[in-house]
């Protein structure tokens, strides 16, 4: 494995990308959708017999897997996945780009593969047993769609079922979320960036939640725009319409800092405020990418020239460029020379 640990001989070794949002943060949780890319941030692990779980992410996705795999995972000694997620940190910092979610999917996979249950011709178990190892160990929070990208890799449509209750609560009936492959226009330039302030997501989702059990119309009528403005995006990256892609985000962004504002959450700080001006200026859009927060955030041009410029000027706003790429292989088993 990467960082200070070294794989060890005998079990099979995965690795699980990270993830960003371009849009559909918040309003995914009431069945908008969500587009979501794998980044080059990696979960790495392996089975290991006899160890202990070292978080809850890791547990919670051993025991569903071993729980899914059933007769499959009987004869595998007792022990637990060991992993390395360091490159999901800076300077010591966690980076909101899916580190958990990649854990759990590394977990899961660890033990199919352990189990002879290959990860590459059983995804849709992978992220079955995941998404409810992850939902298990968050609470219940969250829309699984980083867990998706972790799976899957690439650019995605993530969809859940339209909740039947006002509020943030995903996915009520069991019901199966929909995952569809996209790909990014070739025409749009990301950037994604960071203030490096960990934000925790479970806790933005919960101040949401409570925003909405107390002011239902308010919320309703909220969610009503960020949803619009997510199938408008939706419609704009599936069509390869860069412009209209940019202008909805524009205006999801401002429904996103307005959804902050009433619920009190800090979904949009005050220098990603200073970063979607610039972005603007330069004839795009930046904004959170995820809960908020300050953690990490997108921005998004029809050019290279002005998305340099924007990257550029970052630093001057206490805002750092992550070096990142989109991952178009998702969960897999790694081979013995492979970095990844």
């Amino acid at each position: 494995m990467s960082g200070e640990r070294q794989t060890l001989r005998g079990s099979p070794v995965v690795a699980a990308p990270g993830k960003v949002f371009l849009l559909g943060e918040y309003a995914v949780l009431e069945g908008a959708p969500a587009v979501v890319a794998a980044v080059s941030r990696y979960a790495v692990g392996q089975y290991v017999i006899g160890i202990e779980p070292e978080s809850l992410f890791t547990a919670e996705g051993v025991q569903a897997a071993l729980a899914g795999l059933g007769d499959r995972a009987t004869a595998m000694p007792p022990g637990s996945v060991l992993i390395d997620s360091t490159s999901f940190s800076v300077g010591g910092k966690k980076l909101g780009l899916g580190s958990s979610a990649a854990v759990v999917v590394v977990s899961v996979a660890a033990v199919m593969e352990m189990a002879g249950v290959s990860v590459a011709e059983h995804r849709d178990l992978c992220f079955t047993l995941a998404e409810q190892a992850h939902r298990g160990a968050q609470g219940g929070l969250g829309s699984g769609a980083d867990v998706a990208a972790a799976v899957y890799g690439g650019l995605i449509q993530y969809r859940l079922p339209k909740p039947s209750a006002s509020g943030p609560i995903p996915n009520p009936e069991g019901a199966a979320p929909v995952v569809v492959p996209m790909e990014l226009p070739p025409q749009l330039n990301l950037v994604v960036f960071s203030e490096g302030k960990p934000a925790s997501t479970p806790d933005l989702i919960r101040t949401v939640k409570l925003f909405a059990e107390r002011n239902e119309s308010t919320y309703a009528s909220l969610m009503s725009k960020l949803e619009d403005r997510a199938e408008m995006f939706l419609e704009a990256i599936a069509g390869r319409n860069v412009a209209a892609a940019i202008s909805a985000a524009r205006e999801y962004t401002v429904e996103l800092a307005e959804l902050g504002t009433r619920s009190g959450a800090p979904i949009v700080t005050p220098r990603f405020e200073i970063a979607s001006d610039l972005a603007i200026n330069l004839g795009g859009v930046a904004k959170p990418s995820g809960a908020g927060g300050g953690d990490v955030g997108i921005a998004m041009f029809s050019d290279e020239a002005s998305a340099k410029v924007f990257s550029s000027r970052l630093d001057q706003l206490g805002l750092r460029v992550l070096d990142v790429g989109v991952d178009l292989n998702g969960v897999h088993r790694r081979l013995p020379a492979s970095n990844l």
